[in-house]
């Protein structure tokens, strides 16, 4: 179950439209919902994602991000997500994932990990 997200987020490093296309439909279902930290509104279906993680391929060239923990029950994953770039940390978030039929219909990120100020 936890291969969709893997997958999903593989697709922010690769430098190919058409792959990072072709990974994230494999890895998404129909009406598709994401909702992530820096954007101004939730993104929804597959064309806006492609447009959001593009922007991320633009303005930071070889970034990527990658699942470095992961946890699932009922359907749902909780994962923590690094993104870097030459090898060092940029930003750590955590997202939150409903699976249906092995594909991701919404997944919520947040900057951090939540830790209390």
């Amino acid at each position: 179950m936890t291969t969709c997200l893997h997958r999903l987020f593989s697709a922010w490093g690769d430098p190919s439209p058409d792959t990072r296309a072709s990974i994230t439909d494999a890895a998404i279902g129909p009406d598709f919902y994401y909702s992530d930290p820096n954007a101004p509104d939730p993104i929804r279906g597959l064309a806006a994602y492609l447009d959001y993680i593009a922007q991320f391929s633009e303005m930071m060239p070889g970034a990527r991000a990658e699942v470095v923990d992961i946890s699932e029950h009922h359907g749902h994953l909780r994962a923590t997500v690094d993104f870097s770039k030459d090898g060092q940390r940029l930003m750590r978030g955590q997202y939150f994932a409903d699976v249906s039929e092995g594909r991701l219909q919404r997944v919520i990120g947040f900057s951090g990990m939540g830790e209390p100020d």
